[in-house]
């Protein structure tokens, strides 16, 4: 007897947000997947984009291992497995605010070493973290919107998407390619920068106000606001089974490979034996740390 399983459709506001979170979540790492296959192979093409940093001397130390300590610890919490369904489900109220955390804490590190300069803020950090990676990182990490919405509300534009693409609806399941969702995920967060962001004042439109790239960080950002504040519910919607694991392991994975740009811009910025001896300090202490012994033990071979 063949049994046909009816497609998921989500009926009432919170299903159909949190199904929107998920189906976006799932297309940058169904994207990641296509581009790269396996973390070993998107970790070969990061040295390589990566080789045009140069050592930077003198740097703060402290600061570094502040915020890589708050990364680490963070990303081992949030990896802890769950095997109970309904854990999981609870456990995806928190699980997108140790996401954004984890990445958070890196990007404040690795923002510094760009330039040596302190971002010490949300907004400053992603800012410089975006900015770096729209300009010289890894698809899906360098896909972005940019630019003022207009006076027709759709004037923001994609950053190093293909062009004449089309962008879906956000509940289209069928057809899909995973860059066109991509591409919708940041042009709706674009639009609720451009709502958060901007300040009214003299001479300045609303319509004419440009928050700078809107990248997968930022989207992170929106994900953790939304659990930690606004939207709680949401995250622990009564979906499929499998949804709910699918949106649990997609943050784990963004994080595992966004961490992996972000500790490999301190590797070639920073001295080399600092931040394998900080990593392995770490898991000294943490010796459950399995997916920073896994990257720790490659870059010690690699670079």
């Amino acid at each position: 007897m063949v049994t046909i399983r009816t497609p998921y459709v989500p009926t009432s506001e919170i299903d159909i947000k949190f199904e929107t979170y998920r189906f976006y979540l799932e297309s940058f790492c169904r994207q990641i997947d296509i581009e790269y296959r396996t973390w070993e192979n998107f970790l070969e093409k990061c040295l390589d984009q990566s080789k045009r940093l140069q050592g930077f001397h003198g740097f703060d130390e402290a600061w570094v291992k502040r915020w890589m300590k708050i990364a680490w610890n963070t990303e081992y919490l949030m990896e802890e497995s769950i095997d109970d369904y309904e854990l999981v489900r609870f456990n995806n109220q928190w699980k997108p605010i140790q996401s954004y955390y984890s990445v958070y804490a890196a990007c404040e590190a690795a923002a510094y070493v760009l330039d040596g300069t302190y971002a010490d803020g949300h907004h400053k950090s992603l800012k410089k973290v975006t900015d770096y990676l729209v300009k010289t990182s890894l698809s899906p990490w360098n896909k972005a919107f940019g630019g003022p919405k207009g006076r027709n509300a759709n004037a923001h534009y994609p950053v190093n998407f293909p062009p004449n693409m089309t962008i879906p609806h956000n509940l289209q399941r069928s057809n899909i390619n995973p860059i066109e969702m991509i591409a919708k995920c940041l042009k709706v967060e674009h639009k609720h920068r451009i709502d958060d962001s901007f300040v009214k004042r003299k001479g300045v439109w609303k319509y004419s106000f440009d928050p700078g790239y809107t990248g997968i960080m930022h989207f992170l950002y929106r994900l953790r606001v939304k659990s930690n504040y606004k939207d709680v519910e949401i995250f622990v919607s009564e979906a499929p089974e499998e949804n709910i694991k699918g949106f649990s392991d997609s943050l784990e994975k963004i994080v595992v490979f966004t961490l992996t740009i972000l500790e490999l811009i301190l590797l070639r910025r920073c001295k080399k034996s600092f931040v394998l001896g900080l990593a392995n300090e770490y898991i000294t202490m943490n010796k459950k740390a399995e997916e920073l012994k896994k990257r720790v033990s490659f870059y010690g071979s690699s670079i």
